[in-house]
């Protein structure tokens, strides 16, 4: 894909530079270049980028008077060949980081000149913590987890928030609800978007007292001046929560409890391929994962009282069998039962289960026969998420569109949504569609995947706003230096 650096055109020589570099201005400071300085002409050499070399040349020159340009551009390059750091960032993105030191260790050896950037160890730093986090979470370790976060705080960025929340929850269930709130106040202090900020007060006020909350709803407010009104009157909503039950949190008010309900899981480190391409071909990824995020345990958002008429023993051991994740037992205690409450179980306990269909006509029940509103509310969530995991995006939509669910359940609904929709666009090229999908996608929930963003830019790329797409692939670049980025920011540089 690159044109070998030793065959570059005889245009590009320092004499034929010279009289653009001659206009420069009054020097800055006497200087040269430092390894950082040099990445973007380094970058630019490797592709060929004539146009970008003389802007960057000029730059520089411009900043380091004393510098002297080479006669052979090939000598800034690193005599590392692209395909040996390509191949470290593809072990990154696959999560094979012992390789990734192993081929690092190798080249260091090859090439006693080089030593891996800050920004390649950045990446696999990051990456592993990411990956030892996320585990640490789902197999239910939560002081591994805690101390993970505690020793990487590049996990907690706002960009990618749900590190945070999950931080908290990990607090949360090892009583530590102090230290959870810091979590959600640090976060609320560091981000500025009034999506996550309303998420992030819907779930400190399972720990927080009425006073707290008022402590993080202002400070929120701060944050977010134009979504003062809307914080405002979710601070209302969970304040009369916590205050029903008599100054003590309520837990429901919080959040949809500690499964799907949460904000969306976001996979910052999925990213795609970009294939070659010509000038009549559309520009997209190679392939989509066959799953984009791991799905989340589901639950139901709050426990309803038990079945009237029912009956409270099969609920309550039913209860206890997810509790404990047995979703065989709790199937087996609920298969004769045809009550809303028992239904409605079923359903959490079938979509954990993978047994989405079952989970759907479990819910589809549920929903007309549960005996208290917020049942029937939650059953209808079940259903709009196991619709959104048969891809029956339609009908989930109509399912929100009927159902008053909690603010916490219709960010996750029209976040997949919005997700499914943009990527459905995206597929039959309607790519001004698809890029309206994923910025709504970024506005309700707050975040947008990189595997999205990455797609958003390739739409950009393809309905002719390269501008925009540099720009979204560059801030991909920036956050994550992986082979994919470097090939997209290739293409919207063509």
């Amino acid at each position: 894909m690159h044109t070998a650096l030793t065959r570059f055109r005889p245009a590009l020589t320092v004499a034929a530079i010279a009289g653009l570099l001659l206009a420069a201005g009054a020097p800055v400071q006497a200087q040269t270049p430092s390894e950082a300085d040099l990445e973007a002409l380094r970058f630019y050499i490797e592709e060929d980028n004539e146009q970008a070399i003389r802007s960057e040349i000029r730059r520089l020159q411009l900043r380091y008077p004393d510098w002297t340009v080479p006669d052979d551009l090939t000598n800034l390059q690193r005599d590392v060949p692209s395909d040996t750091i390509d191949r470290i960032y593809d072990q990154i993105a696959a999560g094979d980081f012992d390789s990734a030191r192993e081929t690092i260790g190798q080249t260091t050896q090859s090439y006693p000149d080089w030593s891996p950037s800050a920004q390649l160890l950045q990446a696999l730093t990051i990456a592993e913590a990411q990956a030892r986090f996320t585990e640490a979470v789902e197999g239910s370790d939560p002081s591994t987890a805690v101390r993970i976060a505690r020793s990487n705080p590049g996990l907690l960025r706002c960009e990618r928030v749900n590190n945070a929340w999950l931080l908290a929850e990990q607090y949360q269930s090892l009583d530590e609800n102090s230290a959870a709130l810091e979590v959600y106040r640090s976060t609320i202090r560091s981000c500025t978007d009034a999506d996550i900020l309303v998420a992030t007060l819907e779930k400190a006020a399972a720990v927080a007292s009425v006073a707290q909350l008022a402590e993080l709803s202002d400070a929120a407010r701060q944050q977010a001046p134009g979504a003062a009104e809307r914080l405002t009157a979710v601070q209302t909503r969970l304040r009369a929560g916590i205050e029903a039950t008599g100054g003590a949190p309520d837990p429901g008010a919080a959040s949809s409890g500690n499964g799907s309900a949460s904000a969306p899981l976001t996979s910052i480190e999925v990213e795609e391929v970009p294939t070659a391409t010509s000038p009549t071909t559309s520009l997209r990824p190679a392939a989509r994962p066959a799953a984009l995020s791991r799905p989340r345990t589901a639950s139901p958002p709050a426990r309803s009282s038990a079945p009237q008429g029912g009956s409270p023993g099969v609920l309550s051991q039913a209860r206890q069998a997810a509790d404990r994740a047995d979703w065989s037992r709790c199937l087996a205690l609920t298969a004769n039962s045809s009550h809303g409450a028992v239904l409605s179980q079923r359903g959490w306990c079938a979509l954990n289960a993978n047994r989405t269909m079952e989970a759907l006509t479990d819910f589809r029940a549920a929903a007309q026969r549960a005996p208290t509103a917020e049942n029937r509310r939650d059953s209808a969530y079940g259903m709009a998420l196991a619709m959104l995991r048969l891809n029956m995006v339609d009908e989930a939509a109509a399912v929100a569109a009927r159902t008053h669910f909690t603010d916490a359940q219709r960010l996750e609904i029209e976040g997949q949504i919005l997700d499914k929709r943009g990527v459905a666009a995206y597929e039959r090229r309607d790519y001004r569609r698809a890029i309206a999908y994923f910025n709504e996608l970024e506005r309700v929930t707050g975040v947008v995947r990189r595997d999205l963003a990455l797609l958003r830019g390739y739409a950009y790329l393809n309905s002719g706003q390269r501008t925009a797409a540099r720009a979204e692939f560059q801030r991909l670049h920036n956050q994550m230096a992986t082979p994919a980025s470097r090939r997209a920011l290739s293409e919207a540089m063509r």
